[in-house]
């Protein structure tokens, strides 16, 4: 029981993190003043509705739907957190498919925890943290749902 109290409590709070992220500026954690409220409002929305039904997966059952959707989705946001951030760190090729990415006019005043690669796309602290709570909640998900 313990385990699955814990994996709620991960689930929302990698909600609640990302969307506080996202919608409230937090200068120089996020940069977010660099974003339209437009932008902001349907990252927070996409985002929240998809994390938000993760969260409630975990909450309600464990049967269906409300078992295989938090094992797919998060996963799933995970894949898009390292295609979008440390693939462009980490290789040059897939830096250069990002070019179009203004990286510097939306990222370069917050705060980073690893070296900044110039003409590369560098993780920052909140990006970070963000990434290694979707990674304590696979796991979590994944022992809470298959162990």
């Amino acid at each position: 029981m313990t385990l699955h109290i814990l994996a709620i409590g991960i689930t929302l709070l990698l909600l609640a993190y990302h969307q506080v992220t996202t919608l409230l500026p937090l200068f120089p954690w996020n940069d977010v003043e660099k974003y339209s409220r437009k932008e902001l409002l349907l990252e927070a929305g996409t985002n929240g509705l998809l994390m938000g039904t993760g969260a409630l997966c975990v909450i309600l059952g464990n049967r269906g739907f409300f078992h295989w959707y938090p094992l797919i989705y998060y996963p799933f946001l995970f894949s898009g957190e390292l295609f979008q951030w440390w693939l462009p760190y980490f290789s040059e090729k897939f830096a250069q498919s990002k070019a179009n990415f203004d990286y510097n006019a939306l990222f370069s005043r917050t705060t980073k925890l690893i070296p900044h690669k110039p003409g590369k796309r560098t993780p920052d602290a909140n990006h970070i943290v963000l990434h290694l709570m979707t990674v304590v909640t696979i796991l979590l998900v994944y022992i809470d749902r298959l162990g």
